[in-house]
C-alpha cells in the first residue's frame, strides 16, 4: 500500500474541520522533523523526559524500514500528528523490549511508538484515534495479536490514550538510557480484558505512581485499567488475562537490573 493511501477521513472534534490519516513516506521527512521540533519546543518544565530529541536520520530509518508502520494526521495539508508501530521478531525482541515480563510471542507483538500531536490540535482525541488505527492495521495486515507500548511513569496524558484503547499497565521499570522511570502498557488486540470483580479494586494517586507502588500491585495480580482525573487516581483491578514469563512475577525495584527496560525505540509517546 502506498504512502499516500488514506486510512481515515474524519473531522476534528473541536472545530469540525476535515482531516485525514495516511501512511507516511520519505517525502514527508521534513514535515515529520518540523512537527517533532514544534513538540519539543512546547514541552513544559518537567516534561523533558517524555520525549527524546531525534534527528532526521532517526525518522528516515523508520520510514525506510518495512517492519515499521508510520502514519500521520493531516489538516489542510499540514501534518498535525504522527505515530508509528514496530513489528518486532524473535531476533530483535530483546533489543526493542529488553526483559519484557509478559509471555508474548515476539512475532505477534506490535510495539506502538512515536505518537505525538501538535499542541495546537490537542484535545481532538487524535493520539487515541491513531492508537486504535495502528492496532487495527497491526491485526488485519500484519497478523499481530498483541499491542505493547511504554511511557514515562508520570506521563498521565499517555495513560489516557492507552486506557481508552483497552491497554493496561502491566509492569514498571527503569529506563537504562536515562534512568527515567517508565511503565509498559499492553493488551490483546480485538479482545477486552476480563477483570475479577470479586476482588476489591485498588488505586494510586498520581503522586503515588512510582516503580515500587506499581510493581507491588502487579505482584498481587493487579493491573492498571483506567484513571479518575477528578480525583487524580490511577485505577487497578485484578485479572488473570496477562500471563508472565515466570510463574513468580517478582518485579524488581529501581536498584536491581532484573527488570530494567529501555524506551529508546519508542520515545515520544504522547
Amino acid at each position: 500500500m502506498s504512502a499516500d493511501s488514506v486510512l481515515l477521513n474524519a473531522r476534528l472534534q473541536k472545530n469540525n474541520q476535515p482531516y485525514i490519516i495516511r501512511r507516511l513516506g520519505e517525502k514527508d521527512i521534513f514535515d515529520v522533523t518540523g512537527l517533532h521540533q514544534v513538540i519539543l519546543d512546547n514541552l513544559r518544565p518537567g516534561q523533558e523526559c517524555f520525549i527524546h530529541r531525534k534527528k532526521a536520520s532517526d525518522f528516515m530509518r523508520i520510514l525506510e524500514d518495512p517492519s515499521h508502520l508510520f502514519i500521520g494526521a493531516f489538516c489542510n495539508n499540514e501534518l498535525i500528528g504522527y505515530a508509528s508501530a514496530n513489528f518486532i521478531n524473535r531476533d530483535n525482541a530483546e533489543d526493542v523490549l529488553p526483559n519484557f515480563a509478559l509471555d508474548y510471542e515476539p512475532n505477534q507483538i506490535a510495539v506502538l511508538e512515536q505518537a505525538s500531536v501538535n499542541p495546537s490540535y490537542r484535545g481532538n482525541n487524535l493520539a487515541s484515534i491513531m492508537n486504535a488505527l495502528r492496532q487495527k492495521i497491526a491485526y488485519q495486515e500484519y497478523g499481530r495479536r498483541y499491542a505493547v507500548t511504554m511511557v514515562d511513569i508520570k506521563n498521565f496524558y499517555s495513560y489516557r490514550n492507552g486506557f481508552r484503547n483497552g491497554m493496561c499497565i502491566t509492569q514498571a521499570a527503569v529506563d537504562p538510557a536515562d534512568g527515567g522511570h517508565v511503565v509498559y502498557m499492553a493488551k490483546e488486540i480485538g479482545r477486552e480484558t476480563v477483570f475479577n470483580i470479586s476482588h476489591i479494586p485498588q488505586e494510586l494517586s498520581y503522586s503515588e505512581m512510582d516503580i515500587d507502588n506499581v510493581n507491588t500491585l502487579v505482584e498481587q495480580g493487579y493491573v492498571a485499567r483506567g484513571y479518575d482525573d477528578v480525583r487524580q487516581k490511577v485505577l487497578f483491578n485484578k485479572t488473570n488475562d496477562f500471563k508472565y514469563k515466570s510463574s513468580n512475577i517478582r518485579l524488581e525495584m529501581p536498584l536491581s537490573p532484573a527488570f530494567i527496560i529501555s524506551k529508546a525505540s519508542f520515545q515520544g509517546v504522547k
